[in-house]
């Protein structure tokens, strides 16, 4: 009796889960974001064996780039990358990019450059798998709620990403910002780029409009667009023109943002799909 109310309740949701995935929007976001986490954790657990071999070494990040790359694939979410020649400097640089969801990893290993590696919140560290290949790939891990700690590590970031000639990925919103636009910029990538006096690269992903909202819970398939901006330079600069080097950049990568969110609207709009 009990083999037979186990087998009929399996029937019942292979039955019901692809009725509600196409009837509910908010079942299908929640059923998409459920696998795309499965898929982060699993690689992250993959990663984890090649990247013992060399621990904490940035060209590990080679191994999530190509599980990225090839297994988000089945998102259907496709990018067009404009001047990725910018990214391809064997030289030091720091990357500042719009934050606006974790699907921002598709985007992020599409254009991933040599040698680079990504300033993240110091959680993420303690995140499972993901933290432990994380940790591998020679990420930097920032305590946001210790200003002191901060300081240190952006201090010996400037000068490891100097020495090692590295590259490094700032998110400089801070956090995630779903409702377009883009927040204000923390000064900390544009401190340390001025410290360590390496040029800042801009890049800006363009609205998600298309196919993800999370307050109207919809994830679909779509298109964004990349774009990556001319190097900064910060060649002698000093810590007091940092305000003006961030608001600058900052209000570069809010215009490139409108355009190229805009452009896909109307894309949208001339193509029917609306």
């Amino acid at each position: 009796m009990a083999l037979d109310f186990v087998q009929w309740f399996i029937i019942a949701i292979l039955l019901i889960t692809p009725i509600l995935y196409e009837l509910s929007n908010t079942f299908k976001y929640l059923a998409k974001f459920a696998l795309f986490y499965s898929i982060v954790m699993v690689s992250a657990f993959i990663i984890i064996f090649p990247a013992l071999l060399r621990p904490k070494d940035v060209n590990n990040y080679k191994y999530t780039a190509w599980a990225v790359n090839n297994l988000m694939s089945i998102f259907g979410i496709k990018r067009e990358v404009r001047n990725r020649e910018y990214l391809e400097s064997d030289k030091p640089f720091i990357v500042v990019c719009n934050h606006q969801s974790s699907l921002d990893v598709i985007g992020m290993f599409d254009i991933w450059p040599d040698r680079c590696t990504v300033l993240v919140k110091r959680e993420l560290m303690y995140a499972g798998p993901f933290g432990l290949a994380s940790w591998l790939c020679g990420t930097v891990y920032i305590d946001r709620f210790d200003p002191e700690k901060s300081k240190n590590t952006m201090t010996k970031t400037a000068q490891h990403i100097k020495e090692n000639n590295l590259k490094l990925y700032v998110y400089p919103e801070g956090t995630r910002n779903h409702e377009g636009a883009l927040l204000p910029f923390k000064k900390g990538a544009f401190h340390l780029a001025v410290q360590a006096q390496v040029p800042l690269i801009p890049v800006v992903f363009s609205s998600y409009s298309d196919f993800y909202s999370k307050k109207d819970k919809r994830f679909g398939t779509g298109k964004f667009i990349v774009t990556v901006l001319p190097p900064v330079s910060t060649e002698g600069l000093a810590s007091e023109h940092v305000t003006e080097l961030t608001e600058r950049i900052r209000k570069q990568m809010l215009e490139v943002f409108n355009e190229t969110s805009l452009e896909m609207t109307q894309s949208k709009y001339a193509n029917g799909l609306k």
